[in-house]
């Protein structure tokens, strides 16, 4: 399970720019909470099993025009700090881990690593003529702000395999409010790659050119995501969510051979039950 879901998160975060995972407990999930810079701190963990649907007209690659843009899927959402170690999996913002290396009053400043999941055969069956573009790892420094509702971060990281070196960044910022028993979240983010990452996963070399795939040489991109979102708690255990996203991505990967078309503006929905242990 936790497999398919860093498959399928990581294709729409390879696409935005982003490593997968951003964020430590994430800061959609800390806007979600209405948490403060004390709570992100606590030693402690969470585990989180529900059922959800999704609806998105997300990236497709070339040959895989049948995947599915709706359905419904197993939600897990599972973490754990200990002393400033910490690792997280959850459908807000991926997977991430790393330690909390300094704390003031309002800023957290942490070592962040994750990974980038492949784009090989398993996406598409032309892609068996293609060379495997391998998983990739990351790692850098996150600098994130609490100040009241609103929470601001700041990222830089390396990004690498034995094949590639570049480097991510991003930008992002959230606010929550409550009405009545739903607390109401939005979100917003820029997001930066390196054209070492694009190339790599999205270009088409000279040796890999036939009937399918032109040769294509990706450059650096620049992403903006948005996500509007709602929390319900249905009881002590129970807890509904529901959320709209926006992606307005870049020219560099709507290009590339790879995909099924040049779509650039991606819109996703979910909802989803979950029992919170």
């Amino acid at each position: 399970m936790y497999k398919v879901l860093l498959s399928k998160l990581t294709a729409a975060i390879l696409f935005s720019s982003i490593a997968t995972s951003a964020i430590a407990s994430g800061i959609t999930r800390d806007i979600r909470q209405g948490a403060g810079a004390e709570e992100t701190r606590e030693d402690g963990g969470y585990f989180e099993l529900g059922l959800g649907h999704y609806s998105t007209n997300t990236i497709i690659f070339k040959g895989n025009e049948d995947d599915k843009k709706h359905g419904f899927g197993v939600r897990i959402n599972a973490g754990y700090q200990w002393k400033g170690l910490f690792i997280d999996l959850n459908d807000d913002d991926g997977f991430v881990y790393g330690y909390n290396a300094l704390n003031t009053d309002n800023w957290s400043y942490d070592i962040v690593g994750s990974v980038i999941s492949p784009i090989n055969k398993d996406r598409s069956d032309l892609f068996e003529s293609l060379r495997d573009r391998k998983a990739g790892r990351t790692l850098g420094l996150r600098a994130t702000g609490f100040y009241g509702k609103n929470i601001f971060q700041f990222e830089v990281k390396d990004a690498r395999n034995d094949e590639f070196n570049g480097f991510q960044a991003s930008a992002l910022a959230g606010t929550s409010w409550q009405v009545r028993n739903w607390n109401t979240h939005v979100v917003a983010g820029l997001h930066y790659s390196s054209s070492a990452i694009n190339d790599y996963y999205w270009g088409v070399r000279p040796e890999e050119v036939n009937a399918d795939f032109a040769e294509y040489e990706a450059d650096a991109s620049a992403v903006f995501t948005t996500e509007f979102g709602v929390t319900y708690p249905i009881s002590e255990s129970w807890v509904f969510r529901g959320k709209v996203n926006y992606v307005y991505g870049s020219e560099e990967i709507a290009n590339s051979p790879l995909r099924s078309d040049d779509t650039k503006h991606f819109i996703g929905t979910s909802a989803s039950i979950s029992y919170v242990f």
